[in-house]
């Protein structure tokens, strides 16, 4: 079995050279053979690199070095290539001579371009906001809301949260616009404000007891209270003394801005429900009295 496999491997390393013999033996067998080469490494690079692709914090490097790649075996057998020929290997020379002169006038060319690449690297190193995060800008005089949905190496695509269109940012301006992202970090809270007014007839030691049993009742606020370790009751602050009557406020806290405008919808229809049903608490509203 040995000796087989042996002959057998010397039968395809024979075969093998006088393969590359034909191939190199005539200039354009030589040119056609490199062709295919280039194509087969250029699609093999595209297979290695796959995997990485739609990874968050590789994702832009490995394209950018399979770019890289890439370009280097299409310049190097493309200049092999050209250099077969009698007739472009003069002009072969000539472009290797100006080189210099090429990098300079294409960075000219593409330097806008060439700045999103730049900014595309410092924003997926550093990680300002990862894909998914909600975030908060304004770039060029507009304000943008909305969800992060792709970062490449040009531009940051992010989908609008009022009526859920896609805004295309280039990367130098997202690097340096100044960014809220509510989701930034690991131990992230959603506050809001929950504001409402009641009358001065009313008991208003009742009425912040109401609003921190409501308030502290809503699942979505016991599923935080609850993560992070949470005992203390509610606050609930006298923001104002109005015209009207006495303006309270209540913080509504949970795990992301979602479950906040949720929480607060639910929480203002319960409270509308248990103040209704309670004669020592009333809202506040406009309303004059006449005294004849």
């Amino acid at each position: 079995m040995e000796l087989i496999a042996n002959e057998n491997y010397e039968d395809l390393k024979g075969s093998a050279k006088g393969f590359l013999q034909i191939v190199t033996s005539d200039d354009m067998y030589y040119a056609l053979f490199l062709l295919v080469v280039m194509i087969a490494a250029v699609k093999l690079l595209d297979l290695i690199f796959l995997p990485f692709k739609n990874r968050q914090r590789t994702g832009i490097l490995t394209t950018l070095v399979k770019w890289c790649l890439q370009a280097f075996i299409v310049i190097i057998l493309g200049m092999k290539i050209i250099s077969l020929s009698n007739t472009l290997s003069g002009f072969a020379s000539q472009i290797l001579m100006s080189s210099s002169l090429i990098v300079v006038v294409l960075g000219f060319v593409f330097q806008e371009g060439l700045t999103n690449i730049v900014h595309g690297i410092i924003l997926t190193v550093f990680k300002p906001f990862n894909i998914g995060d909600r975030v908060h800008t304004s770039i060029d005089g507009e304000s943008i809301t909305g969800y992060v949905q792709s970062i490449n190496l040009r531009n940051t695509v992010i989908q609008n949260a009022l009526n859920m269109s896609c805004v295309i940012v280039p990367n130098s301006k997202m690097d340096l616009c100044v960014l809220e992202n509510n989701y930034f970090g690991t131990d992230r809270i959603s506050s809001n404000f929950l504001d409402l007014s009641i009358t001065y007839e009313s008991d208003l030691e009742k009425a912040i007891l109401i609003i921190q049993q409501t308030v502290e009742a809503h699942p979505l606020v016991q599923k935080l209270r609850k993560s992070k370790g949470i005992t203390d009751p509610v606050v609930v602050m006298v923001r104002e003394l109005g015209a009207d009557g006495i303006c309270l406020r209540g913080i509504v806290q949970t795990l992301t801005i979602e479950e906040n405008f949720g929480a607060c919808s639910d929480i203002r229809r319960e409270l509308v429900l248990r103040f209704q049903n309670d004669p020592d608490v009333c809202f506040a509203y406009p309303h004059r009295h006449l005294v004849q």
